[in-house]
């Protein structure tokens, strides 16, 4: 079994189980409540403490083992680098710190024999990203020399401590940024775990909202949550950054080598996570031009999706918590409950229904399947689960059989 589990003392904020919420009231608590905020600043504290040190650090290093008058640079390039996300952190670090460094180094060059003024910001711009497109093709290493090459133009312009002394203050901020990321690391699960719980909650609500909706012929209510949920892929491409951060991490800094099966096993959900949005978002369409056609689904029907609703809730709120000690006693319960799902999901279900319907339904099996997968189950066996619809299935079927049932 891959469930992960994320290191972090449990706090009432992060404790409180995550409440049933519409799509629409459920994006707007993920970017604005309180308790969200909350868990944001719990989330972030270790980047803040990161900062904080490896900028006090590289000052304290350029200014006082290397005698720099104004070590601005060191400083600023530390606070940048560590604010990197996403993997490749190493290399863009290095481009980053590259950057900065000529970037600096050109605009001392520049600015000490032309002054300083508004066409001397253009010429020290002009030269720079020029030269930055011939020495490397990463847009970072653009950007950062013309960044500093207008600071030196601007607010820090040559004076009595020399351009050699920048460019060593900007390679000093890089390697302080680095070694704080390899000796004070942060989580590499928190993010990726919390971002998880963000992706299925909202899976939940869209269900839950569509299985509404389909009782009451609402074909509005569901016009509304697919509005709300189109930039959802936003949620998932932050998963895959936290993922990829965390990967990096775990490579960087000897103190984490210890999670890189829990990482390994975060970014193997990462595809039944985005699946399982996906796919809510087509059942969502699907369950919308059935109601706009003025068709129905049967009752069965709508309880499946309920039930999917909330096992993605429970998910969620599994996720978020980080106890491992749950997880061992939750998770079973879990694909049990898919388990008997993936038995009531034959075709019967929307038999002599139209084909909206019968969409509907093989998007409530395709869920269950990525659920499945996110507690732990290989693809192979979570299919196998489900009732089959082929006198020739792929997978060898492995359909729940309730014990009273099998004892007659």
């Amino acid at each position: 079994m891959f469930v992960l589990s994320g290191a972090g003392t449990d706090t009432s904020v992060v404790a409180m189980a995550k409440k049933k919420l519409g799509t629409i009231a459920r994006l707007h608590e993920i970017d604005t409540s309180l308790r969200n905020r909350l868990i944001r600043v719990r989330s972030r504290a270790m980047f803040i403490l990161q900062s904080s040190i490896g900028a006090g650090l590289a000052f304290w290093f350029a200014s006082e083992v290397l005698e720099h008058a104004r070590p601005f640079f060191a400083p600023m390039a530390c606070v940048i680098i560590l604010g990197l996300t996403g993997g490749d952190r190493l290399k863009r670090a290095g481009e980053l710190t590259l950057g900065c460094a000529l970037g600096v180094g050109l605009g001392d060059l520049v600015i000490v024999q032309i002054g300083s003024g508004y066409w001397q910001i253009f010429v020290v711009v002009l030269g720079a990203l020029t030269l930055a497109s011939f020495v490397s093709k990463s847009g970072l290493v653009s950007n950062q020399m013309a960044i500093g090459g207008i600071l030196i133009a601007t607010i820090l312009p040559p004076g009595d401590g020399g351009g050699l002394d920048r460019v060593i203050d900007a390679l000093v901020g890089g390697v302080a940024g680095i070694l704080v990321i390899a000796l004070l690391p942060s989580s590499p699960l928190r993010a990726g775990r919390q971002q998880v719980s963000n992706v299925l909650g909202i899976v939940s609500s869209v269900l839950d909202d569509v299985a509404d909706a389909l009782r009451r012929k609402d074909s509005r209510a569901l016009n509304a949550a697919l509005e709300a949920i189109r930039g959802s892929q936003t949620d998932v491409d932050k998963l895959r950054t936290a993922a990829s951060s965390g990967q990096e991490q775990t490579r960087i800094s000897p103190l984490l080598w210890t999670n890189r099966g829990r990482i390994r096993s975060l970014i193997r959900i990462l595809s039944p996570v985005d699946n399982a949005i996906r796919n809510s978002r087509v059942l969502a369409r699907r369950a919308l031009v059935l109601t706009q056609d003025g068709d129905e689904v049967s009752d069965e029907q709508i309880e499946i999706i309920e039930e999917i609703a909330a096992i993605a809730l429970s998910l969620s709120d599994l996720y978020e918590r980080h106890r491992e000690v749950s997880e061992a006693i939750e998770i079973p319960e879990l694909v049990r409950r898919l388990r008997q799902l993936g038995s009531r999901v034959g075709v019967e279900v929307a038999e002599g229904r139209v084909l909206s319907a019968q969409v509907i339904l093989a998007q409530s099996r395709s869920i269950i399947v990525d659920l499945l997968q996110i507690c732990g189950m290989s693809r192979e066996s979570a299919v196998a689960v489900l009732v089959p619809t082929s006198d020739s299935p792929a997978y060898p079927p492995e359909v729940w059989v309730d014990e009273d049932e099998a004892s007659h």
